[in-house]
């Protein structure tokens, strides 16, 4: 009995299965992308949920304490997250080693609920300490604050086009468009800035 059975259709390129007992086995690679289809998120999206739990950043003259009080900072969601993975990783049995993507579904998608509804809470909070900075601000520090934003905006989209890592590529090109919804907001005039806050 041959171990390794390789096609012979040009189309079939690179299909390598093992016989094991008798059973045909199909590749790793083919299993893990099964499993993310099957299960509506990658194996990368699922371990990288330390990245994302990574705060928006914050102009550079704003007290982390100027925030609303009532945000959520997701502290609960991630720490189950948190235990899900680690408990699936004790306990990972080689015949079914995706299992933790479906097990931790759940708490993933609370987590990227409330991860987003955080950054969002975090961004209006930014714009309206920000809106009364810029004004308090004389006309050439308003311009060079403006170059400022704009300045670290370009740095993260340079950085997320030289990121090997997708995840850390989706933070920086989030803080990019951060900075940029910063930029225009400030750029806004009075009248239409209580509309863009709510």
């Amino acid at each position: 009995m041959a171990d390794l059975v390789r096609e012979q259709d040009p189309g079939e390129r690179g299909t390598v299965q093992k016989n094991v007992l008798g059973r045909q086995q199909e590749p790793e690679k083919a299993r893990l992308n099964s499993a993310e289809r099957r299960h509506g998120l990658t194996w990368t999206e699922l371990h990288a949920y330390k990245d994302r739990m990574t705060f928006p950043v914050l102009p550079t003259m704003m007290a982390v304490d100027e925030l609303p009080k009532d945000i959520c900072l997701c502290d609960n969601v991630f720490r189950s997250l948190d235990r899900c993975i680690d408990k699936g990783i004790e306990s990972e049995n080689p015949a079914t080693p995706y299992s933790r993507m479906q097990i931790c579904k759940p708490h993933w998608i609370r987590f990227i609920k409330c991860v987003k509804r955080r950054d969002e809470l975090v961004m209006r909070g930014v714009k309206r300490w920000e809106r009364s900075y810029y004004s308090s601000l004389d006309q050439p520090s308003q311009k060079e604050y403006l170059e400022d934003i704009d300045t670290k905006m370009r740095y993260f989209m340079y950085a997320a086009s030289h990121s090997k890592d997708g995840e850390k590529k989706k933070r920086l090109e989030m803080n990019a468009q951060h900075c940029a919804i910063r930029h225009s907001n400030l750029l806004k005039p009075e009248t239409e800035a209580p509309s863009a806050l709510v």
